[in-house]
């Protein structure tokens, strides 16, 4: 499959020598025959300053991933309206789509949801789902069956666009994994990166979400989690009919 990556961020500058940039982290939840191709929308600048979005001709391409940001979707940036465009385009299209943390996000507000900054406060680390409406999938989850992934987030979406299944959630986010029919896939965590990520933004956004905060996410990162289960489940997602 070709992939397309909207890329709305990049990893941070601090951690990038570490840790790679996103589209490294990307590589872990596509297939070793996929091809992903990189369109950083967020860089939407030529010589003279000038916006210039970039993004993917989409007949070009089988499927698409909208990345995580720092940026919120509700924010009055250049290259927002032109995305939710974009994933428009794509759902039009019949084509596949992944929304991971922003992304997902991104998509239920391209198509009629909404999302807004929780009063619940800040994500990070570790924050147990459990599946109320499994996917079909290889790993057999079963109705109740907790799901931990790696989050890291303040906004929620609060309202889903017409169509979508909640297939995991949790009391502190109550559309963890949205699904619409086999065509699009939409989670608030972080399947992309690993734990020692999370664990040094926890060290340098301390200041910014709070030492309690940080401290508890550093501490939850001790537990075990569904990564691996889930990056094959987007594997899987790729190839499904």
């Amino acid at each position: 499959m070709k992939i397309a990556l909207l890329l709305c961020d990049e990893s941070n500058s601090e951690l990038l020598s570490e840790f790679g940039g996103y589209r490294n982290m990307f590589l872990d939840v596509i297939n070793e025959t996929d091809e992903l191709t990189v369109f950083p929308i967020y860089l939407s600048t030529n010589e003279h300053g000038d916006i210039e979005q970039s993004f993917p001709k989409v007949e070009q391409f089988d499927g698409f991933i909208v990345s995580g940001s720092k940026a919120g979707v509700y924010e009055d940036l250049p290259w927002i309206a032109p995305l939710f465009a974009c994933i428009r385009d794509i759902v039009a299209a019949n084509k596949k789509l992944l929304g991971v943390c922003f992304g997902h996000q991104a998509i239920a507000c391209a198509l009629g949801g909404s999302v807004s900054k929780s009063e619940k406060g800040w994500g990070i680390g570790h924050y147990q789902n459990e599946w109320c409406h499994p996917p079909t999938n290889k790993m057999g989850w079963q109705k109740g069956q907790a799901l931990n992934l790696l989050v890291f987030h303040q906004d929620q979406v609060d309202v889903l666009p017409e169509g979508f299944e909640v297939c995991a959630k949790s009391d502190f986010t109550p559309y963890f994994v949205t699904q619409y029919k086999n065509q699009i896939l939409t989670t608030q965590g972080h399947p992309e990166m690993s734990s020692q990520y999370i664990l040094g933004l926890c060290h340098m956004l301390e200041e910014t979400v709070g030492s309690d905060v940080a401290k508890a996410g550093r501490e939850s990162l001790l537990e075990e989690d569904d990564t691996a289960d889930f990056r094959q489940f987007i594997k899987d997602f790729w190839i499904s009919s």
